[in-house]
């Protein structure tokens, strides 16, 4: 998970830059096309019996959230520094207990009730309503619903499918999903931007796979906490490749998200424990 962590957040930053020169769906589909390539032998040392799957709405699913948060954050990213747009797309456990209570009637106790709404403080620290919210913020926001539907997808794809098919589906399913986008605003990218753009497909096909491999090898309360090294991982990318500084609101911001959220974490591993044990939560 810390290799995955580090890997997808330089990602990003090669995204971040190569989007100030193309247009963001000739950014996205690259990397989802050369990740796909990087898979190519993989597919022909194994054949095409290896892609044989009895979930294929499942892996659309799971690829339609995560290339939808991609590229949301790609907007957001032209606008947010680097820091800043990691910290509220990393709010996604907040929104998976918010999503959990809505959609699937799921209990939540008064504890995991006070850090969610502590971890939403957090968040408005880093927005700063009063300033006025900007439209990149909300989409880093957005970006995070989609990521917590994604992973939740992916967790479950990982009980009967193995990392690198999943992998592959993603950016099979996700190179699809952004053809039409790509068309629509194609700009042929010169030789050094290719370079650029390979590297990015390098990356996230590298990335995905460990994270892939992380969540196929742990449960999500013991492997998800390693993902709060995004955090430092962009605060310090985003200085040394663009020079950028969090305000203090934003570090107070985001030490308290990183708080509720390991907390959140904590207490469903807890809770988790003792309804195996068949005492109640509290």
């Amino acid at each position: 998970m810390l290799l995955a962590v580090t890997t997808l957040t330089t990602m990003f930053v090669v995204v971040k830059h190569m989007a100030t020169e193309l247009p963001i769906f000739v950014v996205a589909i690259a990397r989802t096309f050369f990740a796909l390539c990087m898979l190519t032998p993989w597919l022909i040392r194994s054949g095409p019996g290896v892609l044989r799957t009895r979930r294929p709405g499942l892996h659309f699913v799971r690829s339609f959230c995560g290339i939808a948060a991609f590229v949301t954050l790609i907007f957001a990213l032209e606008d947010l520094i680097l820091a800043d747009a990691m910290v509220l797309a990393f709010t996604s456990p907040f929104w998976s207990t918010l999503i959990g209570a809505i959609v699937l009637k799921e209990l939540i106790h008064g504890r995991r009730v006070a850090a969610t709404v502590v971890g939403f403080c957090g968040m408005l620290l880093i927005v700063k309503p009063h300033l006025g919210v900007e439209p990149a913020m909300l989409l880093a926001l957005g970006s995070a619903v989609l990521t917590s539907s994604a992973m939740i997808s992916m967790k479950n794809l990982s009980s009967t499918e193995p990392p690198t098919r999943i992998v592959f589906y993603f950016m099979f399913f996700g190179t699809l999903i952004l053809l039409p986008g790509a068309a629509y605003t194609w700009e042929t990218p010169t030789l050094g931007q290719t370079g650029w753009l390979f590297l990015a497909g390098v990356l996230g096909a590298i990335g995905q796979d460990f994270l892939a491999r992380a969540y196929d090898a742990g449960e999500i309360s013991i492997v998800a906490p390693f993902d709060f090294m995004r955090l430092p991982v962009a605060a310090i990318l985003g200085f040394l490749v663009f020079s950028e500084i969090p305000d203090r609101w934003s570090i107070i911001g985001t030490v308290v998200i990183i708080a509720s959220a390991v907390y959140l974490l904590r207490r469903g591993h807890i809770e988790r424990r003792e309804a195996q044990r068949g005492t109640p939560g509290s």
